[in-house]
């Protein structure tokens, strides 16, 4: 009896919580394609899609799966995988996290065509009519995944020592620095509260050199951490700030939020509104409006973390009967 052959996941990102958290329910290996050279600036970047692609095409001949998941953008993440489908004629589905809100990523050369011919996921909802108009495909949808608490790393460290916090005394924004965060919004609020230390997890590459000039003296940079120092920090924080300014997105952060049952103040959005029900602080973004909604999470946090253990347990039945479907319908084991 021959053995069934598996599938992988292709990530072209340093780290994603929601690959690690779902790759098991689909009973996939994953692979992370990343330089830490690719973040001094776009060129960077740009230029580390050629080694990327040698090394996805490498590791798809070599591993020989029956089926690809690709996280999608970046969009020559999407081209790697499909020309190899294109040679053996295995399928591919894009797990689009937010490709289909971007439509910088959607607009390259044949990339709808190239989505079209394989299975498509998004993350909520909403995002299905969009698809349905723009790619022609009707989409599955599987919410992000939580990380089951026995299995975060939540483990003793000294850094917070070494930045300077005091566990349940500070706002962690786990950002990316990316556009559609209301970053100088945020900077704003921290100058309305200066008693507040705000930390913001990710690669300090990614600001603008006009942008660190300006900071407020209590907003901390962490830069990027690895898992545990990243897991660490969320599970001690007093507030979890997770904002954006677009709809249709699912706010990575708020899956930590749930994880570890933090107070979170959460963008005021139809999206998230649909996804996070009554549970989070919403906020405009706005620095007065993200400065009230902070001083009120902290007031009244232990409610708000009841909220959010509540907003878990529900959040994780759905993604459960999200991904069953899921596999079903890929003939998944």
């Amino acid at each position: 009896m021959s053995k069934t052959k598996k599938s992988i996941f292709i990530v072209w990102k340093e780290y994603q919580r929601r690959v690690d958290v779902i790759a098991p329910y689909l009973e996939t290996e994953h692979f992370y394609f990343y330089y830490p050279w690719e973040m001094k600036s776009k060129i960077f970047k740009a230029i580390s899609y050629i080694p990327k692609t040698i090394s996805t095409l490498n590791c798809l001949f070599k591993n020989k799966p029956a089926l690809v998941f690709v996280q999608f953008p970046p969009t020559p993440a999407l081209y790697a995988v499909a020309f190899y489908s294109w040679l053996t004629g295995v399928r591919y589905v894009s797990d689009c996290h937010i490709g289909v809100t971007n439509e910088m990523w959607m607009n390259w050369l044949f990339a709808k065509k190239i989505l079209a011919k394989g299975e498509m996921i998004v993350h909520n909802a909403h995002l299905v009519q969009q698809v349905e108009e723009s790619v022609k495909i009707k989409p599955f949808v599987v919410r992000d995944g939580i990380a089951k608490k026995e299995e975060v790393e939540i483990r003793e460290s000294s850094l917070l020592d070494e930045i300077g916090l005091s566990p349940k005394k500070y706002v962690l924004f786990p950002s990316s620095f990316d556009k559609d965060e209301p970053l100088e919004e945020v900077f704003g609020a921290a100058r309305l509260l200066p008693e507040i230390k705000f930390v913001m997890t990710w690669h300090v590459e990614k600001l603008s050199k006009e942008m660190k000039r300006s900071l407020p003296p209590n907003i901390v940079l962490t830069g990027f951490l690895e898992i545990g120092d990243f897991n660490y920090l969320f599970a001690n924080a007093g507030v979890a700030l997770v904002l954006t300014k677009n709809e249709g997105v699912q706010l990575s952060g708020m899956q930590e939020a749930m994880a570890f049952e933090s107070p979170a103040v959460v963008s005021d959005l139809k999206t998230t509104r649909f996804l996070y029900k009554e549970f989070p602080v919403y906020v405009k973004n706005e620095p007065k409006s993200i400065a009230q909604g902070i001083s009120y999470a902290f007031e009244n946090g232990a409610e708000l973390g009841e909220g959010m253990r509540e907003l878990r347990v529900e959040s994780e039945k759905e993604f459960y009967e999200q991904v069953t479907h899921l596999k079903l319908s890929l003939g998944l084991p």
